[in-house]
């Protein structure tokens, strides 16, 4: 594994996934809401590991059997920085935002490879932000949202971060801003943290639940001696009232340390109890809390990493209904290999990934079989269709597949289906 490079490497294939919650009257089977007959996969594959790389989408009718590849097929939906993908419900519309530049894109697809652009909002512009993180709250609204936080002096003394929230919700039906955003919202963190030093770097990953907004958040402790930010022991989320974008508030809790606001991997969901499933990731420890009516439940604690009995590191995690969900994480007990570039052009490194399902209504965990010397850093989406969890999965440097595991059986094994093929600096990043 020391001797793998990602530039140089013929192919990396993966794919991670984002699960249909059943009906609260399905205790045994869980089941899509969505009809599936009619309706096409869709993947999203990015080329390129840089600052710049493109982004492309293409339907396919089966994945069960035969081989995908994204050679002469897909359609380009961005040159920039790898986009943020939304597809509806129903895959009729696609909603895709442009990292680093703000911009959200309304696409219609009409199947196959045949995408066509229907809208484009620069929210950059209203928000007064580029780097904007975008997130798919229901079928009608997403959260357009940024957080800037900079340490403030009195002369020399050290007083604490300046934080200021950006949010907004887009229409997804006009493409607009809805009124209210904000741009300018003054965040005070409870007691005297902000005075010791406790900020937030980063929001995202947001739920609705019972009027209010959860934004997973990137917590760190401002070093007066060095100057800069170092981990912390706390775990913070945002809570704004929806949809007035008011009282901004943050909660707290140390039943786990870490962050909340993940990569490209969903990290909160809300199960059919209208609780918030939140993952919680530091310090070589991956856990899984539990909000309900606006806090955390101290009675509720799943640890990944205690259960697998090894140091894990996860970006989210998909709900299938019922307790059950799937996690990609990174086997930190693993030497790392070098895996590509970071947008600075400096080598990054990981640890093999694997899969697992999780039980977090009876503690328990299934270690799924998968290929050895998987990457799954920047996977955004996967799905729950007919009872089967589809997952496109290849180790670095060699033809994958997709993986289709049944949710309602705890045997570690899956299903091959189609193969999946790429080049050289290339990757699927999501199954819809």
């Amino acid at each position: 594994m020391k001797n793998f490079n990602f530039k140089t490497l013929s192919a990396l294939s993966f794919a991670v996934l984002g699960l249909v919650s059943c009906s609260d009257d399905s205790k045994d089977d869980i089941v899509d809401p969505t009809p599936s007959d009619k309706k096409e996969f869709q993947l999203a594959f990015a080329s390129g590991s840089g600052s710049i790389s493109g982004s492309y989408l293409q339907g396919v009718s089966d994945v069960s059997t035969g081989t995908i590849s994204f050679e002469n097929a897909g359609s380009l939906i961005s040159t920039g920085r790898t986009s943020r993908i939304f597809p509806s419900a129903d895959g009729k519309y696609v909603y895709s935002l442009t990292y680093t530049q703000g911009t959200v894109d309304k696409w219609e697809f009409k199947g196959g490879s045949n995408y066509v652009k229907l809208q484009t909002i620069d929210a950059s512009v209203p928000l007064g932000a580029t780097a904007l993180r975008m997130y798919k709250l229901n079928e009608e609204v997403a959260s357009l949202h940024y957080i800037t936080s900079e340490p403030q002096y009195e002369e020399t003394e050290y007083v604490g971060n300046k934080m200021t929230v950006t949010l907004g919700i887009l229409d997804f039906q006009s493409m607009t801003l809805n009124p209210g955003f904000r741009s300018d919202i003054n965040l005070e963190l409870p007691g005297n943290l902000g005075a010791q030093g406790y900020n937030i770097t980063r929001i995202d990953c947001p739920v609705l639940s019972n009027g209010k907004l959860y934004y997973g958040a990137a917590v760190s402790k401002f070093n007066t001696s060095t100057g800069k930010n170092a981990e912390t022991d706390k775990t913070l989320t945002l809570v704004v009232d929806y949809p007035s974008l008011s009282n901004a508030t943050v909660i707290e809790t140390t039943l786990a340390i870490g962050s909340t606001n993940g990569y490209r991997t969903p990290t909160q969901q809300v199960n059919e109890n209208g609780d918030i499933y939140q993952m919680v990731n530091g310090g070589n420890k991956t856990s899984i809390l539990k909000l309900r009516n606006g806090q955390y439940d101290p009675s509720f604690k799943y640890s990944l990493d205690e259960l697998l009995g090894n140091p894990t590191s996860s970006n989210g995690f998909f709900y299938a209904g019922n307790g059950i969900a799937y996690i990609p994480y990174e086997k930190k007990h693993l030497p790392e290999i070098q895996i590509g570039v970071n947008p600075q052009g400096e080598p990054s490194y990981s640890s093999a990934w694997g899969i697992a399902r999780m039980d977090l209504n009876n503690n328990t965990v299934v270690d799924l079989n998968v290929p050895d010397g998987l990457w799954l850093t920047q996977w955004q989406n996967s799905i729950v269709r007919d009872g089967k969890f589809y997952i496109a999965l290849s180790p670095v440097g060699a033809p994958g597949h997709i993986y289709m595991f049944d949710v309602n059986s705890t045997s570690p094994d899956g299903v091959k289906g189609a193969a999946t093929v790429s080049g050289a600096d290339q990757y699927f990043i999501g199954i819809y």
